[in-house]
């Protein structure tokens, strides 16, 4: 019973924990947008509650914008080389804007199909997501037919290790993308749970 009730506050955290960064995340944008443009323009025509949001979306656009341009691109790798010369900096930019990238990444289906590998050791079993890419010279060079397999880490599965695994050594799983990305996130305790069902 205490296991149950453990597994299912786990599972509830997981679920609760990215809602609550990603709404303190935008209301925190959002208010303190406000309270930098309130005192510019208030007593102005120009001002109306909640024109944060929309100085918001304009920002992100022309930063759209600049980041596809030469220029803007030349800019925005220069201020990413000075954000990664601080510490602190470095570690919540970083980590901010790969697990956003891997969010984008993963609509154009970028992971193909959930898999089971022998990684680390033969016996010991690992999920992958096999990806749609394959490297011709390595298939050349061994004279097999591998495929890339994407090994993500646990609890954070935007950082992990591919590896080329010959077709004939991949079991492939009947599950899902996201049944699997629910499984490593939660350290195998959503699998465990759905087991026990």
């Amino acid at each position: 019973m205490i296991e149950k009730i453990r597994r299912t506050f786990i599972a509830g955290l997981l679920i609760f924990l990215p809602l609550a960064i990603t709404i303190f995340i935008v209301y925190w944008a959002v208010t303190y947008t406000e309270n930098l443009l309130k005192p510019i323009f208030l007593g102005t025509q120009y001002y109306f509650p909640g024109m944060s949001v929309l100085f918001l979306i304009l920002l992100i656009f022309l930063l759209g914008t600049l980041g596809t341009h030469a220029i803007g691109q030349r800019a925005i790798v220069r201020l990413e080389r000075a954000l990664r010369s601080v510490p602190i900096l470095r570690t919540v930019y970083t980590g901010v804007k790969e697990a956003l990238k891997a969010l984008v990444e993963s609509d154009v289906e970028k992971l193909k199909g959930v898999v089971l590998v022998e990684y680390p050791r033969k016996g010991v079993y690992a999920i992958g997501f096999t990806t749609g890419s394959r490297i011709e010279n390595a298939e050349r060079e061994s004279g097999k037919r591998l495929v890339n397999v994407f090994i993500p880490t646990s609890p954070n599965p935007t950082s992990g290790i591919v590896v080329l695994v010959p077709e004939e050594e991949i079991i492939y799983l009947d599950i899902g993308v996201e049944e699997a990305m629910k499984i490593i996130i939660s350290g195998g305790f959503s699998g465990l749970e759905r087991k026990e069902n």
